[in-house]
């Protein structure tokens, strides 16, 4: 599975938190994805460096709150002021530009998402991905849910709907966030 270019040079910038048994994950600081009784619960945490990557069928996010441009979170940019610095450094980089395929806000009970489903390329291979905004609670956090190039465009639009719904802005699941919480059997990749 590709994993964007971009999301490896941020690798250092992630940072690792440790994955208790719990089904909230705390993907940031500030940041949880409640994911008790769905597909992500039992995603494979992958571990690199300071960072992480979780895994899922043919499906890998990743996600930091340190992307370039995050330094003008300061609440008074707007989502698309602070998404538009971070795609003019993309592109600075890029080997193609981009294809971006569907653009949208999506405002959810919990957050607020700025939302890029796009065609990429990374090694001269594309794929397809959501690149995701969020702005939860105080706190904005930068996600790729990547997938293969064959995946439809409608598969992606309902998986990165589905993962941005499950993001609060605490450990919100008293079962999951609960010390004795056993989580399924993680998902295998083998």
């Amino acid at each position: 599975m590709m994993r964007c270019a971009l999301a490896w040079a941020l690798g250092t910038a992630l940072v690792a938190l440790p994955q208790a048994a719990a089904a909230c994950a705390q993907l940031s600081q500030d940041i949880w994805m409640c994911d008790r009784g769905t597909p992500w619960e039992a995603a494979v945490w992958d571990q690199y460096g300071d960072g992480a990557t979780l895994l899922l069928d043919n499906y890998v996010l990743d996600f930091t709150q340190e992307w370039p441009g995050h330094e003008i979170t300061d609440n008074l940019a707007t989502l698309e002021e602070v998404y538009t610095t971070y795609a003019e450094w993309v592109a600075a980089d890029a080997e193609v530009p981009s294809e971006v395929l569907i653009a949208d806000k999506l405002t959810l009970p919990d957050a607020t998402v700025l939302r890029h489903l796009q065609r990429d390329v990374w090694e001269g291979e594309p794929y397809l991905q959501a690149v995701m905004l969020s702005q939860v609670g105080a706190a904005r956090i930068m996600l790729w849910l990547q997938a293969p190039n064959e995946t439809s465009v409608e598969q992606l639009d309902a998986a990165s709907r589905d993962l941005v719904a499950l993001l609060r802005d605490n450990c919100a699941d008293a079962v999951s966030c609960a010390e004795d919480y056993a989580p399924p059997q993680a998902a295998s990749k083998e």
